[in-house]
């Protein structure tokens, strides 16, 4: 029976083939979700552990466990060694992951030091010196005097190190005695000779997971001195740190169940030790850290699947219309095989086995090719844009291979779909069902256009109740989330709407011809005779282009809504490449506190703080701004967010005064174009015509109920108030947002106002202050250039505001990788599928029809008139298809992208939010169509010209 089984799949290798490559890429698609995840998050995890150590200044691998007894217990030594034991093999060694360093400190109890020569005198006040032990310090440290502690008592003496602070506070000399005393031991006496003076060694070593200034008060003494004399003699141990800095680069993310239970171990196993809470602490900054990856796994898988589902359906159809074609091929052998006596179960058997290896080997391979797809999907910072990025770290792990297994299951179950109904049928019944292929399809009848258009349009109605209700109580918020029915309706919609137009199709057809019946030439009518007669032969290959191209179009537009609005908010916020801001040297005096003084009377005024003259600053040269080799604009701008504006009654506080000199304000900043009623430059004219111009936000004109050309007064704090005049109402301009706030003070929402004016008209008229400066870049110039120039300049920044940086973090961010990386990679699948679906349809139907182009071709057809059949066939075919998918993509866009706005929180961005269709997309799909069409008339032409037709025609006779 495998004999025969491999034989078949070698009859129908076309076939064959092209349904092992559709479940190859199923399964490395699914399979890609949890390799991707996982890569994606590993390294957001390293990157912020990485962050931590910059910022905190501690290394996030190190796992502290500390003890802190209130006094010397009996059973200290056996208590701290079985710890260290639990620590190595329970906690450390389950890990899997490199140890840098492995440090133990002890600590006794404090003694009272008296340097010998002092003692008995008055001068001898007793310093509080606990004695410490630190494991393999030698090899940490540097000797800055003296040499190291021997590892024996000297004498019945006991060398130590000291640090070089505590050698120069308490006035040491190397080589002296001291004598140490405790009330905790009556009557012993210890004496300790400082021999050395040590500093950390240079560079960022783990192993000091605590400044060396921390055992400045006491003596260090040798590991094994200390543990024998103190903790196994004397016990006066009473504190232990067991430090373990491990390479967190190691950690992985499948391994975060671990790192979460490190710290609630540890802790479980002190308390079992009879530890109090208070006298122990843990201390493991990566635990904490990965405590959030956890559920962001699950979000991000969710994103996933969701952004995934048009690929799905997708592929699905695909597999659909290529084992349908298999089991069309051989309905006749089923049916024969059923009239001889062969079961149901047996037949479903053979066909069960066959699928069954093609789905092993999609097993074997397609994680494989998941991993490839991963490292695509890393490389993406758009849609259909790829960078020069370090990939990610991507592993075929159990996770991965049980995605694999899940999908070749669903796969084989899709596929013996078609087996199913075709065992149903005998020899008969076959040929009445052949008899009736004219007849309308199954879900004509059953009118499934209609249903799938009904639920798109609840879908979308939701939808846009969802949006109307988000604007009134998602007010703040900023997480972005995903919703798998904004990419599942237009699906539906599409595939709603190409059957509703495949139900029209046979009457277009029928119109065309009527209309063009003297027109037309031969080829032309040929085909839609050809067609018209029997449009359901036609139906999946076209529902398959119709559904390829909607989604291609609705991903592409998806991916462009979604980082075209983010990086605008971004522009838009920053309002120049750059923005920073340099320290100015002032007579600006030191901070006095003037308060009232403990002994005043009750009801006494406070001292009064004198009224300081005005803080003159001397404004550094501009032109190193201008000469920066990086830099192709630069613009002074002074932004004051504590003016104050008045017209005919109270003034407005809390306004932002924003000085610009207009020329190189509008060749720096950026501004969204069609923002603004009138082009941004015609806004900066007018302040260029007059010193005195003002521009001013809308909400500040309503505020103090102004109009163009009336005059208010501007200022700040106890500067003059100086006249202005508005030329003019704005709703935006870059840098700033008149989005309202949340009050600091109170819950109410506090609105925004901008007052926009000459920089030197402010600078000469109230008073000359730090202003910012406004960078635009060159193009391809790096902002680790530019630092680089700063720096070599001398300048020195107070703020810094940089926007593309902000844009890399965003792009690197795990949502925005998986949308960019997924809707990129379902569509250029759905291209290449559609491809090899599309030839491969056209192979098969060129072989099938052998006989009716013999007969064309005895009865003179030349071959060129051939040719154009199978033309115009295609076009009437995969062109109407192409058409309505187009028209299907382009309803989508317009009926569910505004939905987008509710899962990204966008009610009120700035600048507000767009749907956006990009040319260039539709070029791309375009493009692909017509290589599509070029190949398949080329193939079908090249396998036209060689096929034997007079070989046909002979087997017509016979």
């Amino acid at each position: 029976m495998v004999q025969m089984i491999l034989r078949k799949m070698i009859n129908n290798r076309w076939l064959v083939g092209s349904l092992l490559i559709g479940l190859i890429v199923a399964v490395g698609l699914v399979s890609s979700i949890p390799a991707f995840t996982s890569g994606v998050l590993q390294r957001l995890l390293t990157k912020e552990l990485e962050e931590y150590q910059n910022k905190v200044k501690h290394f996030p691998g190190g796992l502290l466990v500390s003890v802190n007894l209130n006094k010397p217990g009996e059973n200290s030594a056996a208590l701290f060694d079985n710890m260290a034991v639990h620590l190595q093999n329970e906690v450390i060694a389950p890990l899997g992951v490199p140890v840098l360093e492995h440090v133990t400190v002890l600590r006794t109890v404090p003694f009272d030091a008296v340097p010998s020569r002092l003692q008995g005198t008055k001068a001898a006040s007793p310093d509080s010196t606990p004695l410490y032990s630190l494991s393999e310090l030698e090899k940490h440290t540097t000797l800055v005097d003296g040499r190291m502690p021997a590892a024996t008592q000297v004498d019945g003496v006991l060398e130590a190190l000291v640090t070089e602070k505590a050698l120069r506070d308490r006035k040491m000399v190397l080589g002296s005695l001291y004598k140490l005393t405790t009330d905790k031991a009556k009557g012993l006496t210890v004496r300790v000779k400082p021999v050395g003076v040590f500093k950390e060694k240079e560079g960022n070593d783990p192993y000091w997971f605590v400044t060396a200034s921390e055992y400045e008060k006491g003596f260090i003494l040798d590991e094994q001195l200390l543990r024998s004399a103190f903790l196994q003699e004397k016990n006066l141990v009473i504190s232990a740190q067991m430090y373990v800095a491990m390479q967190y680069q190691s950690f992985r993310i499948p391994d975060t169940g671990q790192l979460l239970s490190v710290a609630a171990g540890m802790e479980a196993y002190l308390k079992q030790q009879g530890l109090k809470g208070a006298e122990y602490g843990i201390q493991f900054p990566a635990g904490s850290i990965a405590k959030k990856y956890e559920e962001q796994a699950k979000q991000f898988k969710l994103i996933l699947w969701s952004l995934y589902i048009p690929i799905f359906l997708m592929l699905g159809l695909y597999l659909v219309m290529v084992s349908g074609l298999i089991v069309e091929r051989q309905r006749t052998e089923i049916a024969v095989l059923g009239s001889r006596g062969a079961s149901r179960l047996q037949i479903f058997f053979i066909y069960l086995m066959e699928i069954g290896i093609l789905g092993l080997c999609a097993f074997l391979l397609g994680p494989f090719v998941g991993v490839q797809l991963s490292k695509i999907l890393g490389i993406s910072n758009g849609f259909l844009e790829f960078v020069d990025r370090k990939g990610l770290e991507i592993a075929v792990n159990s996770e991965v291979f049980a995605y694999a297994a899940w999908t070749v299951l669903a796969c084989i179950g899709l596929l013996l779909l078609s087996v199913f109904f075709a065992t149903r049928q005998n020899i008969v019944t076959h040929k009445q069902n052949l008899a009736r292929m004219s007849g309308s399809a199954v879900w004509h009848r059953l009118f499934l256009d209609v249903l799938l258009l009904a639920i798109s349009w609840y879908g979308w109605y939701s939808h846009r109740l969802a949006v109307e209700n988000a604007a009134k109580v998602t007010e703040g918020a900023s997480d972005i989330s995903v919703d798998f029915l904004l990419f599942f309706v237009p699906v539906l919609f599409s595939l709603g709407f190409g059957l509703l137009c495949l139900r029209l199709y046979p009457w277009l057809l029928r119109l065309l011809s009527w209309a063009g019946r003297s027109v037309f030439p031969l080829s032309l009518h040929t085909t839609l005779v050809q067609v018209s007669r029997s449009p359901r032969q036609y139906h999946f290959l076209m529902l398959f282009v119709t559904i390829t191209v909607a989604v291609g179009m609705y991903s592409a537009s998806t991916a462009r809504t979604i980082n075209q609005n983010a990086e605008e908010r971004i522009r838009y916020g920053t309002g120049a490449d750059i923005r920073l801001k340099t320290e100015w040297e002032s007579d600006k005096p030191p901070v006095m506190v003037f308060r009232r003084g403990n002994n005043a009377e009750e009801g006494e005024s406070a001292e009064k703080e004198p009224v300081a003259p005005p803080v003159q600053y001397i404004e550094p040269d501009f032109q190193v701004f201008t000469s920066l080799p990086e830099v192709e604009h630069a613009a002074k701008v002074y932004v004051n967010g504590l003016a104050e504006a008045a017209f005919q009654g109270d003034p407005v506080s809390d306004v932002t005064l924003m000085g610009i000199n207009p020329k190189e304000f509008g060749q720096t900043a950026w501004i969204k174009p069609g923002l603004l009623p009138h082009h941004f430059h015609e806004y900066l004219n007018l302040l260029a015509k007059e010193p005195r111009a003002l521009l001013l936000s809308r909400s500040l004109a309503d505020k103090l109920h102004v109009v163009e050309g009336q005059t208010i007064l501007m200022g700040w704090g106890n500067s003059r108030r100086v006249e202005m005049v508005v030329y003019a109402i704005v709703d935006y301009w870059p840098g700033w947002s008149p989005a309202p706030v949340k009050s600091t003070y109170t819950s109410k929402m506090q609105e925004q106002y901008l007052a926009v004016a000459n920089l030197p008209f402010v600078q000469d008229k109230i008073r000359l202050e730090p202003y910012e400066v406004w960078l635009k870049m060159k193009a391809g110039a790096s902002s680790e250039s530019l630092y680089k120039s700063l720096a070599q300049g001398g300048v020195k920044l107070a703020m810094l505001d940089n926007a593309r940086q902000q844009l890399i973090t965003v792009k690197n961010n795990a949502f925005y990788l998986g949308l960019n990386g997924s809707l990129t990679l379902g569509f250029l699948l759905s291209m290449l599928v559609t491809l090899i679906g599309y030839v491969m349809y056209w192979v098969l139907t060129l072989g099938a029809r052998k006989l009716q182009y013999g007969v064309f071709r005895a009865m003179g057809m030349p071959f060129r008139q051939l040719l154009s059949i199978l033309a115009w066939e295609q076009l009437l075919t995969f062109g109407f298809a192409f058409a309505i998918g187009m028209a299907a993509g382009k309803l989508s866009n317009i009926l569910f992208l505004p939905a987008l706005r509710l899962y990204l929180h966008a009610d009120k961005q700035v600048p507000p939010f767009t749907v956006v269709s990009m040319p260039q997309d539709e070029q791309v799909i375009y493009t692909f169509i017509a290589v599509t069409l070029a190949i398949g008339i080329g193939m079908v032409g090249f396998l036209l010209s060689r096929m034997q037709i007079h070989q046909a025609v002979k087997l017509g006779e016979d």
